[in-house]
């Protein structure tokens, strides 16, 4: 799906395509949602100094270890936590007793029902109002001609002091430069980083060896052949019963 936006934005296709296109969603979700959290949890009890105690046999040598928040306390923002992938984000934060902040564009009122009304505290389309309360920041974003380069620049200025960006969305959502200079100024203290805008990350990016970046090879939510026809299954028999298809692509929108 990617490649054919990629073309439309270089004029090398012109869109709307003259057909229906459907994606392979629904079932992203859950392990999304678990990789979110275990990454929070770790990153909050400092699992990776226990590692090095470990190999060092020292006993909670490193004092961080001793020193952790209680998920309860903490306050988590999803970009784009309107979708089925934040949704179930929202619902794990939300079973450690984690207050929710959802991030979209189209006001609240006219959501459909189902888009995660359930499980989150705050809906807001205003990005400084979601940045400036959160300890924790997911991007689950598509890449569309709104979200590239969102978080870009001094955007996350605004977030709030100590606040950690997960990126599980895309990666152009905010361009290297952008993250590392975020970093160094303090805007945030941490990025756990699963997307990229150039995959596979090359070598000599400097986000490898920056303490307070962890890279991840865009595994949190991966494609197993098993849950593939439930989709396509559905979607057939949906074309011969002359219904709308499940998770049509809006030319319009980009994904």
């Amino acid at each position: 799906m990617d490649p054919l936006f990629d073309a439309a934005n270089s004029n090398k296709l012109q869109l709307p395509l003259p057909f229906i296109l459907t994606r392979f969603a629904g079932k992203f979700g859950l392990p999304i949602a678990e990789w979110c959290l275990a990454r929070i949890i770790g990153h909050e009890r400092n699992f990776a100094l226990t590692d090095q105690d470990q190999q060092q046999q020292a006993w909670a040598k490193s004092r961080h270890v001793t020193r952790y928040r209680y998920l309860k306390d903490l306050t988590l923002t999803i970009l784009g936590g309107a979708g089925d992938i934040g949704i179930c984000i929202g619902r794990a934060a939300k079973a450690f007793g984690m207050n929710v902040i959802a991030f979209g564009r189209s006001p609240r009122h006219i959501m459909e029902e189902g888009t995660g009304n359930d499980v989150m505290d705050e809906y807001t389309t205003d990005l400084s109002t979601a940045l400036k309360e959160a300890d924790y920041i997911v991007s689950c974003l598509p890449s569309t001609p709104h979200t590239r380069g969102l978080l870009s620049g001094d955007a996350l200025m605004a977030a709030k002091k100590g606040a950690v960006f997960l990126n599980v969305g895309r990666g152009d959502v905010l361009d290297e430069s952008s993250l590392i200079r975020a970093l160094g100024q303090g805007y945030i203290s941490a990025a756990i980083l699963d997307v990229f805008a150039t995959e596979p990350l090359p070598p000599e990016s400097p986000l490898w060896n920056r303490p307070d970046v962890i890279v991840s090879p865009h595994v949190s939510g991966v494609t197993r052949a098993e849950d593939v026809p439930d989709i396509v299954l559905e979607n057939y028999q949906r074309y011969v019963d002359d219904k709308d298809l499940l998770f049509q692509v809006d030319w319009s929108k980009g994904y």
